[in-house]
Protein backbone atom coordinates (compact mmCIF):
# COMPACT_ATOMS: atom_id res chain seq x y z
CA UNK A 1 0.00 0.00 0.00
CA UNK A 2 2.94 2.30 0.69
CA UNK A 3 4.10 1.85 -2.86
CA UNK A 4 0.69 2.96 -4.19
CA UNK A 5 0.84 6.12 -2.06
CA UNK A 6 4.31 6.91 -3.36
CA UNK A 7 3.21 6.53 -6.96
CA UNK A 8 0.15 8.73 -6.55
CA UNK A 9 2.23 11.44 -4.94
CA UNK A 10 3.94 11.92 -8.30
CA UNK A 11 0.81 13.70 -9.52
CA UNK A 12 1.04 17.20 -8.09
CA UNK A 13 -2.36 18.67 -7.16
CA UNK A 14 -2.22 22.36 -6.33
CA UNK A 15 -5.62 22.15 -4.66
CA UNK A 16 -3.85 20.69 -1.63
CA UNK A 17 -2.08 23.97 -0.96
CA UNK A 18 -3.92 26.04 1.62
CA UNK A 19 -2.13 29.30 0.87
CA UNK A 20 -0.85 31.28 -2.09
CA UNK A 21 2.67 31.05 -0.67
CA UNK A 22 2.56 27.27 -0.62
CA UNK A 23 1.09 27.27 -4.12
CA UNK A 24 3.90 29.46 -5.50
CA UNK A 25 6.59 27.51 -3.65
CA UNK A 26 5.51 24.32 -5.36
CA UNK A 27 5.05 25.74 -8.87
CA UNK A 28 8.36 24.30 -10.07
CA UNK A 29 7.54 20.83 -8.78
CA UNK A 30 4.51 20.18 -10.97
CA UNK A 31 4.67 17.09 -13.17
CA UNK A 32 3.27 16.51 -16.59
CA UNK A 33 0.03 14.60 -16.14
CA UNK A 34 -2.51 12.96 -18.43
CA UNK A 35 -5.68 12.96 -16.33
CA UNK A 36 -9.17 12.73 -17.74
CA UNK A 37 -8.50 15.36 -20.36
CA UNK A 38 -6.61 12.68 -22.29
CA UNK A 39 -9.80 10.67 -22.64
CA UNK A 40 -11.89 13.67 -23.63
CA UNK A 41 -9.49 15.43 -25.98
CA UNK A 42 -7.27 12.71 -27.42
CA UNK A 43 -9.43 12.25 -30.51
CA UNK A 44 -8.81 15.86 -31.59
CA UNK A 45 -5.20 16.22 -30.44
CA UNK A 46 -3.51 13.09 -31.81
CA UNK A 47 -4.70 13.99 -35.28
CA UNK A 48 -2.37 16.97 -35.33
CA UNK A 49 0.83 15.08 -34.61
CA UNK A 50 3.54 15.01 -37.27
CA UNK A 51 2.85 15.50 -40.96
CA UNK A 52 -0.65 13.95 -41.05
CA UNK A 53 -2.39 17.14 -39.90
CA UNK A 54 -4.34 18.13 -43.01
CA UNK A 55 -5.01 14.56 -44.17
CA UNK A 56 -6.22 13.50 -40.75
CA UNK A 57 -8.48 16.50 -40.27
CA UNK A 58 -10.36 15.76 -43.49
CA UNK A 59 -10.24 11.96 -43.66
CA UNK A 60 -9.43 10.31 -40.34
CA UNK A 61 -11.73 12.58 -38.37
CA UNK A 62 -14.65 12.01 -40.70
CA UNK A 63 -16.48 10.09 -37.96
CA UNK A 64 -15.93 12.75 -35.29
CA UNK A 65 -19.32 14.17 -34.31
CA UNK A 66 -19.26 17.96 -34.54
CA UNK A 67 -22.09 20.18 -33.35
CA UNK A 68 -22.94 23.86 -33.32
CA UNK A 69 -23.89 25.68 -30.12
CA UNK A 70 -24.91 29.28 -29.62
CA UNK A 71 -22.16 31.89 -29.67
CA UNK A 72 -24.35 34.40 -27.86
CA UNK A 73 -22.34 35.18 -24.74
CA UNK A 74 -25.40 36.05 -22.67
CA UNK A 75 -27.00 32.69 -23.44
CA UNK A 76 -23.74 30.99 -22.43
CA UNK A 77 -23.72 32.81 -19.10
CA UNK A 78 -20.84 35.15 -19.98
CA UNK A 79 -21.31 38.66 -18.59
CA UNK A 80 -19.55 41.89 -19.54
CA UNK A 81 -17.51 41.63 -16.33
CA UNK A 82 -16.27 38.10 -17.11
CA UNK A 83 -12.49 37.86 -17.17
CA UNK A 84 -10.90 36.94 -20.49
CA UNK A 85 -7.43 37.35 -21.92
CA UNK A 86 -6.06 37.14 -25.45
CA UNK A 87 -3.97 34.01 -25.85
CA UNK A 88 -5.91 31.95 -23.28
CA UNK A 89 -8.75 29.70 -24.49
CA UNK A 90 -11.02 27.82 -22.09
CA UNK A 91 -12.81 24.67 -23.28
CA UNK A 92 -15.28 22.55 -21.29
CA UNK A 93 -14.58 18.81 -21.17
CA UNK A 94 -17.44 16.48 -20.27
CA UNK A 95 -17.45 12.74 -19.67
CA UNK A 96 -20.91 11.17 -19.79
CA UNK A 97 -21.65 7.65 -18.57
CA UNK A 98 -24.49 6.78 -20.93
CA UNK A 99 -23.76 3.03 -20.73
CA UNK A 100 -23.89 2.93 -24.53
CA UNK A 101 -20.99 0.65 -25.31
CA UNK A 102 -20.79 1.64 -28.96
CA UNK A 103 -19.78 5.07 -27.66
CA UNK A 104 -22.07 7.03 -29.96
CA UNK A 105 -24.40 8.44 -27.31
CA UNK A 106 -23.48 11.76 -25.68
CA UNK A 107 -26.49 12.32 -23.41
CA UNK A 108 -27.02 11.92 -19.68
CA UNK A 109 -25.31 13.25 -16.57
CA UNK A 110 -21.77 14.55 -16.95
CA UNK A 111 -19.84 12.38 -14.50
CA UNK A 112 -16.59 14.21 -15.28
CA UNK A 113 -16.43 17.99 -15.63
CA UNK A 114 -13.20 19.80 -16.47
CA UNK A 115 -12.06 23.08 -17.94
CA UNK A 116 -9.07 22.86 -20.26
CA UNK A 117 -7.23 26.17 -20.57
CA UNK A 118 -4.76 26.42 -23.45
CA UNK A 119 -2.52 29.23 -22.24
CA UNK A 120 -0.28 30.63 -24.96
CA UNK A 121 0.68 33.52 -22.65
CA UNK A 122 2.42 31.39 -20.02
CA UNK A 123 2.97 28.37 -22.33
CA UNK A 124 0.91 25.92 -20.30
CA UNK A 125 -2.11 23.68 -20.57
CA UNK A 126 -4.17 23.96 -17.38
CA UNK A 127 -6.83 21.51 -16.25
CA UNK A 128 -9.46 22.51 -13.70
CA UNK A 129 -11.54 19.60 -12.37
CA UNK A 130 -14.88 20.53 -10.83
CA UNK A 131 -16.49 17.82 -8.74
CA UNK A 132 -19.74 16.77 -10.36
CA UNK A 133 -21.93 16.93 -7.23
CA UNK A 134 -21.41 20.62 -6.42
CA UNK A 135 -24.59 22.61 -5.70
CA UNK A 136 -24.84 25.45 -8.23
CA UNK A 137 -27.42 27.98 -9.35
CA UNK A 138 -29.12 27.15 -12.66
CA UNK A 139 -32.14 29.46 -12.56
CA UNK A 140 -34.84 28.24 -14.93
CA UNK A 141 -32.56 25.35 -15.87
CA UNK A 142 -33.29 23.70 -12.53
CA UNK A 143 -36.55 21.79 -11.89
CA UNK A 144 -36.59 23.10 -8.31
CA UNK A 145 -38.09 26.37 -7.10
CA UNK A 146 -34.77 27.37 -5.55
CA UNK A 147 -33.08 27.32 -8.95
CA UNK A 148 -30.27 25.15 -7.54
CA UNK A 149 -29.22 21.61 -8.41
CA UNK A 150 -26.15 19.44 -8.94
CA UNK A 151 -23.78 20.69 -11.62
CA UNK A 152 -23.72 17.35 -13.44
CA UNK A 153 -27.52 17.53 -13.88
CA UNK A 154 -27.15 20.59 -16.13
CA UNK A 155 -25.84 18.43 -18.99
CA UNK A 156 -28.72 15.98 -18.54
CA UNK A 157 -31.33 18.76 -18.50
CA UNK A 158 -30.08 20.89 -21.38
CA UNK A 159 -27.02 19.31 -22.97
CA UNK A 160 -23.64 21.02 -23.36
CA UNK A 161 -25.08 24.54 -23.71
CA UNK A 162 -26.79 24.44 -20.32
CA UNK A 163 -23.75 22.78 -18.74
CA UNK A 164 -21.45 25.48 -20.12
CA UNK A 165 -23.85 28.19 -18.94
CA UNK A 166 -23.91 26.72 -15.42
CA UNK A 167 -20.11 26.65 -15.26
CA UNK A 168 -19.74 30.18 -16.63
CA UNK A 169 -22.41 31.67 -14.35
CA UNK A 170 -21.17 30.06 -11.15
CA UNK A 171 -17.42 30.34 -11.70
CA UNK A 172 -17.14 33.50 -13.81
CA UNK A 173 -15.63 31.85 -16.89
CA UNK A 174 -15.83 32.56 -20.63
CA UNK A 175 -16.18 29.03 -22.06
CA UNK A 176 -17.67 28.91 -25.57
CA UNK A 177 -16.74 25.41 -26.77
CA UNK A 178 -16.75 21.86 -25.43
CA UNK A 179 -15.60 18.28 -26.01
CA UNK A 180 -17.66 15.32 -24.75
CA UNK A 181 -16.74 11.64 -24.56
CA UNK A 182 -18.90 8.70 -23.56
CA UNK A 183 -17.10 7.03 -20.63
CA UNK A 184 -18.69 3.70 -21.54
CA UNK A 185 -16.46 3.80 -24.62
CA UNK A 186 -13.38 3.94 -22.40
CA UNK A 187 -12.90 0.19 -22.95
CA UNK A 188 -12.42 0.79 -26.67
CA UNK A 189 -9.97 3.60 -26.00
CA UNK A 190 -7.86 1.47 -23.64
CA UNK A 191 -7.89 -1.46 -26.06
CA UNK A 192 -6.81 0.83 -28.91
CA UNK A 193 -3.56 1.38 -26.98
CA UNK A 194 -3.07 -2.26 -26.03
CA UNK A 195 -4.26 -1.98 -22.42
CA UNK A 196 -2.78 -0.23 -19.37
CA UNK A 197 -0.53 -1.37 -16.53
CA UNK A 198 -1.81 -0.56 -13.04
CA UNK A 199 -0.63 -1.56 -9.53
CA UNK A 200 -3.57 -3.29 -7.83
CA UNK A 201 -4.34 -4.07 -4.20
CA UNK A 202 -6.34 -7.11 -3.01
CA UNK A 203 -9.34 -4.89 -2.25
CA UNK A 204 -9.23 -3.37 -5.72
CA UNK A 205 -8.95 -6.79 -7.36
CA UNK A 206 -12.03 -7.97 -5.50
CA UNK A 207 -14.02 -4.96 -6.70
CA UNK A 208 -12.73 -5.25 -10.28
CA UNK A 209 -13.85 -8.86 -10.47
CA UNK A 210 -17.29 -7.93 -9.10
CA UNK A 211 -17.60 -5.06 -11.57
CA UNK A 212 -16.59 -7.28 -14.48
CA UNK A 213 -19.55 -9.53 -13.84
CA UNK A 214 -21.79 -6.46 -13.64
CA UNK A 215 -20.41 -5.22 -16.98
CA UNK A 216 -21.09 -8.60 -18.57
CA UNK A 217 -24.69 -8.43 -17.38
CA UNK A 218 -25.10 -4.94 -18.86
CA UNK A 219 -23.76 -5.80 -22.30
CA UNK A 220 -22.63 -9.41 -22.81
CA UNK A 221 -21.60 -8.89 -26.42
CA UNK A 222 -19.53 -5.74 -26.31
CA UNK A 223 -18.13 -5.67 -22.78
CA UNK A 224 -16.98 -8.48 -20.50
CA UNK A 225 -18.68 -11.20 -22.51
CA UNK A 226 -19.64 -14.61 -21.15
CA UNK A 227 -18.91 -14.55 -17.40
CA UNK A 228 -18.10 -18.25 -17.53
CA UNK A 229 -15.01 -17.48 -19.62
CA UNK A 230 -13.74 -14.57 -17.50
CA UNK A 231 -10.52 -15.32 -15.62
CA UNK A 232 -10.41 -13.25 -12.39
CA UNK A 233 -7.35 -11.05 -11.93
CA UNK A 234 -4.78 -11.26 -9.15
CA UNK A 235 -3.24 -8.41 -7.16
CA UNK A 236 0.23 -7.18 -8.02
CA UNK A 237 2.36 -4.42 -9.54
CA UNK A 238 1.93 -3.38 -13.15
CA UNK A 239 -1.05 -5.65 -13.81
CA UNK A 240 -2.07 -5.37 -17.47
CA UNK A 241 -5.74 -4.38 -17.74
CA UNK A 242 -7.70 -4.62 -20.95
CA UNK A 243 -10.40 -2.09 -21.74
CA UNK A 244 -13.19 -3.86 -19.87
CA UNK A 245 -11.04 -4.33 -16.78
CA UNK A 246 -9.93 -0.69 -16.85
CA UNK A 247 -13.59 0.39 -16.88
CA UNK A 248 -14.30 -1.96 -13.96
CA UNK A 249 -11.31 -0.47 -12.10
CA UNK A 250 -12.46 3.09 -12.81
CA UNK A 251 -15.89 2.36 -11.33
CA UNK A 252 -14.61 1.23 -7.93
CA UNK A 253 -16.13 3.28 -5.16
CA UNK A 254 -17.06 0.76 -2.44
CA UNK A 255 -13.61 0.63 -0.80
CA UNK A 256 -13.34 4.41 -0.26
CA UNK A 257 -15.44 7.16 -1.88
CA UNK A 258 -16.04 9.18 -5.03
CA UNK A 259 -12.68 10.93 -4.65
CA UNK A 260 -10.99 7.54 -4.71
CA UNK A 261 -12.90 6.69 -7.84
CA UNK A 262 -11.69 9.89 -9.50
CA UNK A 263 -8.11 9.11 -8.48
CA UNK A 264 -8.31 5.65 -10.04
CA UNK A 265 -9.69 7.09 -13.27
CA UNK A 266 -6.76 9.52 -13.30
CA UNK A 267 -4.33 6.61 -12.94
CA UNK A 268 -5.86 4.81 -15.91
CA UNK A 269 -5.69 7.91 -18.06
CA UNK A 270 -2.16 8.75 -16.98
CA UNK A 271 -1.18 5.20 -17.97
CA UNK A 272 -2.84 5.83 -21.32
CA UNK A 273 -0.78 8.97 -21.79
CA UNK A 274 2.38 6.97 -21.18
CA UNK A 275 1.26 4.48 -23.83
CA UNK A 276 0.47 7.27 -26.29
CA UNK A 277 3.88 8.87 -25.84
CA UNK A 278 5.64 5.59 -26.57
CA UNK A 279 3.85 4.45 -29.72
CA UNK A 280 5.07 5.10 -33.23
CA UNK A 281 3.56 7.98 -35.18
CA UNK A 282 2.75 5.41 -37.86
CA UNK A 283 0.17 3.96 -35.47
CA UNK A 284 -1.66 7.26 -34.99
CA UNK A 285 -3.93 7.03 -38.08
CA UNK A 286 -5.36 3.68 -36.93
CA UNK A 287 -5.89 4.94 -33.38
CA UNK A 288 -7.49 8.18 -34.55
CA UNK A 289 -9.96 6.28 -36.71
CA UNK A 290 -10.94 4.17 -33.69
CA UNK A 291 -11.32 7.10 -31.31
CA UNK A 292 -12.96 9.78 -33.45
CA UNK A 293 -16.48 8.25 -33.30
CA UNK A 294 -16.31 8.25 -29.49
CA UNK A 295 -16.12 12.05 -29.20
CA UNK A 296 -18.41 15.01 -29.80
CA UNK A 297 -17.26 18.63 -30.02
CA UNK A 298 -18.36 22.12 -30.97
CA UNK A 299 -14.83 22.97 -32.10
CA UNK A 300 -14.35 23.49 -35.82
CA UNK A 301 -11.50 21.67 -37.55
CA UNK A 302 -9.70 24.99 -38.09
CA UNK A 303 -9.93 25.82 -34.38
CA UNK A 304 -8.80 22.32 -33.39
CA UNK A 305 -5.75 22.67 -35.59
CA UNK A 306 -4.93 26.14 -34.28
CA UNK A 307 -5.24 25.15 -30.62
CA UNK A 308 -3.43 21.85 -31.01
CA UNK A 309 -0.51 23.52 -32.78
CA UNK A 310 -0.13 25.57 -29.61
CA UNK A 311 -0.76 22.76 -27.12
CA UNK A 312 1.65 20.35 -28.83
CA UNK A 313 4.68 22.64 -28.52
CA UNK A 314 5.92 21.16 -25.25
CA UNK A 315 3.61 23.00 -22.87
CA UNK A 316 3.60 21.84 -19.26
CA UNK A 317 0.32 20.51 -17.90
CA UNK A 318 -0.91 21.82 -14.54
CA UNK A 319 -4.08 20.90 -12.71
CA UNK A 320 -6.43 22.18 -10.06
CA UNK A 321 -9.30 20.39 -8.30
CA UNK A 322 -12.35 22.25 -7.00
CA UNK A 323 -13.34 22.21 -4.16
CA UNK A 324 -10.09 22.36 -2.24
CA UNK A 325 -9.10 23.49 1.24
CA UNK A 326 -9.23 27.07 -0.05
CA UNK A 327 -12.99 26.91 -0.65
CA UNK A 328 -13.92 24.75 2.30
CA UNK A 329 -16.79 22.32 1.76
CA UNK A 330 -19.57 20.45 3.54
CA UNK A 331 -22.26 17.97 2.60
CA UNK A 332 -25.88 18.94 2.13
CA UNK A 333 -29.07 17.59 0.60
CA UNK A 334 -30.87 18.91 -2.45
CA UNK A 335 -34.63 19.06 -2.88
CA UNK A 336 -34.57 15.65 -4.56
CA UNK A 337 -32.92 14.03 -1.56
CA UNK A 338 -29.52 13.61 -3.23
CA UNK A 339 -26.19 14.46 -1.63
CA UNK A 340 -24.25 17.50 -2.86
CA UNK A 341 -21.07 19.47 -2.23
CA UNK A 342 -21.68 22.96 -0.91
CA UNK A 343 -19.04 25.69 -0.79
CA UNK A 344 -18.52 29.34 -1.62
CA UNK A 345 -18.50 29.45 -5.43
CA UNK A 346 -17.30 33.08 -5.37
CA UNK A 347 -14.15 31.96 -3.56
CA UNK A 348 -13.86 29.05 -6.00
CA UNK A 349 -14.18 31.44 -8.95
CA UNK A 350 -11.34 33.59 -7.61
CA UNK A 351 -9.23 30.47 -7.03
CA UNK A 352 -9.86 29.26 -10.60
CA UNK A 353 -9.08 32.70 -12.07
CA UNK A 354 -5.77 32.92 -10.20
CA UNK A 355 -4.89 29.47 -11.54
CA UNK A 356 -5.90 30.08 -15.17
CA UNK A 357 -4.77 33.68 -15.59
CA UNK A 358 -2.00 33.77 -12.96
CA UNK A 359 -3.40 37.12 -11.87
CA UNK A 360 -4.03 37.69 -8.16
CA UNK A 361 -6.13 40.75 -8.98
Amino acid sequence: MAKRKQRRDEFQDISSYSSKQAYKKNQKKKKRTGLKVFLSFICVILVLVGGVMIYASTVLLGDLKTTTITKDKTELGISEETKSEAGITNIALFGVDARDYDGGTFAGRSDAIMVMSIDNVHHKVKLTSIMRDVRVYMGDGSPYDSGYDKLNHAYMYGGPEQAIRAINQNFGLDIQDYVTVNFAAMAKIVDAFGGVNIDLTEDEISEINKNMYALAAESPESMAGDVSTYAPLSAGDGVLLNGDEAVAYGRIRAIDNDNGRVERQQEVLSALLSKASSISKLEYPSIIQQLAPLCETSLTFDKMIGLAQIALTGFDIERLSIPSDVEGYASDYCEGGGWMWTYDTDVAAQHIHEFIYEDEN
